[in-house]
């Protein structure tokens, strides 16, 4: 099968979840789900195979079969037709990152983890309300140790 345009990451296309449709799947027993949507002023209609394993307690979890290559999957993405990531070649937008980048995201998660502003700080403030002393005290080493990365990487 062809391969579709590569777009420069997967967050530039619609999503469709299977998780969207637990409830509609767990009443049934279809095989397939039916496609009715118009894209870019085109109509499509088509349907998408659904396969479902058994779960370790109990009952199933169902996956989408990609329409093109047939992969098991739990998230297609709009490239005209519905489609798996990996026959629309993008990327996740962290595997476009660069290494300094990423010490940013994880910085800014530390941050907002222990409700602090986002940016640089000038000093710390309080551990968090409800925040057990020896995971304050992780987050403050792992972010020394990204800020001490960071200062070293612009060097």
């Amino acid at each position: 099968m062809p391969r579709i345009a590569k777009a420069p990451n997967l967050n530039h296309y619609p999503k469709l979840r299977i998780a969207s449709y637990r409830d509609q799947l767990r009443q049934g027993s279809s095989d397939s789900l039916r496609m009715n949507y118009s894209y870019r002023s085109k109509h499509y209609s088509y349907s998408i195979k659904l396969s479902k394993t058994p779960c370790n307690y109990g009952g199933y979890r169902h996956w989408f079969n990609c329409p093109s290559c047939s992969k098991r999957v739990a998230v297609l993405y709009c490239a005209s037709t519905y489609v798996c990531r990996h026959c629309t070649d993008a990327n996740y937008s962290s595997q476009l990152e660069q290494p300094t980048d990423n010490l940013f995201r994880r910085l800014n998660t530390i941050r907002a983890r222990l409700g602090w502003q986002v940016g640089i700080a000038s000093g710390y403030e309080q551990r968090p309300k409800g925040m057990h002393r020896t995971t304050y005290d992780k987050l403050i080493c792992e972010y020394n140790n990204l800020m001490k990365k960071l200062i070293g990487a612009h060097r």
